[in-house]
């Protein structure tokens, strides 16, 4: 998998919606920048299939499900392929990250009840939870836990922008609120 990380602005700043998002991000890749993964060859990709994928979002405070077309690219030097994804997807579940933030910073700020915040949101109180336990587990791991215990839940998701998302991914080697090697999102 190769991540795209461009745009480095707080994720609330944001003004496009997250199909626009994606959109862009994919319009805006270079190939000849991209290092292969798995043989570290830097301009050896090629544009080589898609696939489709759903997106859960919000527009206008609705929940809509876009069909994203996915790139995967091949490289010209070893052969494996990889799919492109931009920081608005987190890998392995349909949850755009900026719907799983505007879900958690409403159930940090007790803007409304467990219940009503699943029922907004179209979600199963186990899935609330899991982002919640996801999101205390990374917060901790880029952090530090003196920091973590410092810094509010909602001035964290506030704080959120594409050079943390970026700096995670380099970090950790997998994206901020992706599950364990996916395990945890199998049932969402």
């Amino acid at each position: 998998m190769i991540r795209i990380f461009n745009l480095f602005c707080k994720l609330k700043n944001i003004k496009l919606s997250d199909q626009e998002w994606f959109d862009r991000a994919i319009a805006k890749l270079n190939l000849s920048e991209q290092v292969c993964p798995y043989c570290d060859s830097k301009g050896q990709m090629i544009l080589h299939d898609s696939y489709s994928r759903y997106m859960i979002t919000l527009k206008a405070n609705h929940i809509k499900t876009e069909i994203l077309q996915i790139p995967r690219v091949k490289c010209a030097s070893c052969g494996h392929t990889h799919a492109v994804l931009p920081e608005i997807l987190i890998p392995y579940t349909s949850y755009s990250i900026r719907f799983i933030l505007t879900v958690l910073k409403d159930y940090f700020l007790r803007t409304h009840t467990v219940e009503k915040i699943c029922e907004m949101y179209q979600i199963a109180h186990a899935t609330l939870y899991a982002f919640r336990d996801l999101f205390f587990s990374h917060k901790k791991l880029i952090l530090g836990a003196l920091n973590d215990a410092q810094k509010k839940q909602s001035d964290f998701i506030a704080e959120i922008d594409g050079q943390l998302l970026f700096q995670f991914w380099k970090s950790f080697r997998f994206s901020f609120l992706q599950a364990d090697h996916a395990s945890d999102f199998h049932h969402l």
